[in-house]
């Protein structure tokens, strides 16, 4: 099956800094891959090189299986969708949604605004211009204007990052919805790891220019290919063996008992467990989640065991 977009090989200068070094990433008709790392990484940088607002200093971009490394971005095929949604504030939302689809004849571009308001549920809202929607509709506006061409693929710059907690949430599952139903490919930058857990169909982790591992969220979590993935992604722990190596334990995997020689040095509440930072006896700190009843306190003794992994 041909990739919705494919990048081979993309590396990217800007000036003397070389941004993106040999990335490659392939996604599929309807797939959603989120797209993490920390600042500066490149995320938004690959983005733009798929875009076409970028030139790649080498390989080869390629959207349906056409090569447009050199096509201009107008002419891709590639939906766009910002933290700054970029409406047209003289516009309003239904010639919004139409301003893209000037190729098509008045009553096929009629039909088409009306079919992507209906996909995002704000029908009703036709006729008002942007600053009169909340900040959710407005980004649910960008996203029916990017979706209103057909493109093959849309990129997601941080689209939520403007939206408190409770509505960024429905409004990423609402998105990954819409596209689903559209078999629209999508990548999804974002800074919010739960984000990238929960919405990825697979988690693409970058760091300095390179995507160190793109797979499902489960094996990311479990397998992580380097220490900084499983880092980045979630609370992460490192329990000396026997045999002098370390590994890699969650929260979850690990309880504390009262006595022993390490020290509870932090407790956070967070509702159904808490978390315990200790110090142990050589220095370093893990991190557990135990029932919130465990009777310890900060500077209290205490031992650590492994839970089974998994």
């Amino acid at each position: 099956m041909t990739s919705a977009v494919e990048v081979r090989n993309v590396s990217c200068r800007l000036g003397e800094q070389e941004v993106l070094t040999s990335v490659n990433l392939a996604i599929a008709p309807g797939e959603l891959v989120t797209l993490v790392g920390p600042s500066g990484c490149g995320k938004s940088t690959l983005l733009r090189v798929i875009a076409g607002l970028e030139d790649p200093t080498t390989g080869t971009v390629l959207v349906d299986g056409v090569d447009v490394t050199t096509t201009p971005a107008e002419k891709r095929r590639v939906g766009l969708v910002f933290q700054s949604n970029a409406l047209f504030g003289h516009l309003r939302v239904d010639r919004n949604i139409a301003f893209g689809l000037r190729h098509l004849a008045k009553q096929e571009r009629r039909e088409r605004v009306a079919d992507m308001l209906d996909l995002v549920k704000l029908g009703n809202l036709a006729h008002r211009y942007p600053h009169q929607l909340s900040g959710g509709e407005q980004q649910r506006i960008a996203l029916a204007r990017a979706l209103a061409p057909r493109p093959p693929v849309v990129l997601l710059d941080e689209p939520y990052g403007a939206l408190d907690e409770v509505l960024r949430e429905e409004i990423g599952w609402e998105v990954k919805e819409i596209l689903s139903q559209r078999n629209t490919a999508a990548i999804l930058v974002t800074h919010d790891r739960h984000e990238a857990m929960t919405l990825g169909d697979r988690v693409a982790v970058m760091d300095s220019g390179r995507i160190l591992q793109c797979d499902i969220p489960r094996t990311v979590y479990d397998n992580p290919s380097a220490r900084f993935v499983a880092d980045f992604l979630a609370v992460s722990s490192y329990l000396s063996l026997p045999s002098g190596e370390e590994t890699l334990v969650r929260p979850h995997q690990l309880r504390i008992s009262a006595g022993g020689s390490h020290v509870v040095s932090r407790i956070e509440f967070l509702g159904a467990t808490s978390r315990y930072t200790v110090v142990m006896n050589d220095g370093s700190t893990v991190v557990a989640d135990v029932d919130p009843s465990t009777p310890l306190r900060v500077g209290d003794s205490c031992s650590v065991h492994l839970h089974e992994k998994g």
